[in-house]
């Protein structure tokens, strides 16, 4: 196995792209964080604090997208040397992800107001998914800060990552099945349909930013 590296022991390039890295990982689970508020918001018809959280949100995943372009462009150069590069710029786009996909998630509520006043049955089911959802990507940025720190933290965050993905993946399930038996009309079933699915991306990045977080431990980078 290659020596392990620590943040000590990296270039002032290299230690530059980890700081930018977990910069991102944080833009991008605030993002996720703020979804939770703005369902919060959507349940209790506050159209108006929706619209004031799906700024924040926006903002956030502008403000990742930039951090993200500035890594893939640090790493294009050539600072670390080609495998792990590749890898790093692997774990940037799905960081990315994240953040894309909260934006994508609350566009769909935004826009327009779905049946509220039918969804009591399933709001804490809601409101329980998105916490799971949120959660794993907490564990992937907990995993992406302990890289040249803790290869156990590193590994014990990113399998809770999985085992949130994993939880997130039956609620789901469940919620969607509880969607199509409401009595919706078509629009909003389809609606809440996409906002389920596209929420669920979250923990689907995370899990994907896992799985090269795998990656990186082989080649000795966590």
């Amino acid at each position: 196995m290659p020596e392990l590296r620590i943040f000590g022991r990296l270039s002032n390039g290299e230690k530059e792209i980890m700081d930018q890295l977990n910069q991102h990982v944080e833009l991008s689970v605030k993002a996720a964080e703020q979804l939770g508020t703005f369902v919060d918001e959507v349940l209790s018809e506050d159209w108006d604090g929706a619209r004031e959280i799906y700024k924040k949100i926006d903002e956030l995943e502008s403000s990742a997208d930039a951090v993200h372009k500035r890594v893939v462009e640090k790493l294009s150069s050539g600072v670390f040397f080609a495998g792990i590069g590749v890898d790093l710029i692997n774990l940037a786009e799905n960081i990315d992800g994240i953040a894309d996909s909260a934006k994508d998630a609350a566009r769909v509520l935004i826009y327009r107001k779905p049946e509220i006043s039918m969804l009591a049955s399933i709001r804490k089911l809601l409101q329980d998914y998105l916490v799971v959802c949120i959660k794993s990507a907490h564990d992937i940025q907990r995993a992406v800060k302990a890289i040249g720190e803790s290869r156990e933290d590193v590994l014990s965050n990113t399998r809770e990552t999985e085992q949130y993905e994993e939880a997130a993946d039956e609620l789901k399930d469940e919620l969607i099945e509880r969607i199509y038996g409401l009595n919706l009309n078509v629009l909003s079933t389809l609606q809440l349909k996409d906002f389920v699915l596209l929420a669920d991306d979250i923990g689907d990045y995370s899990e994907d930013a896992g799985d090269i977080m795998y990656i990186l431990m082989s080649k000795g980078y966590a």
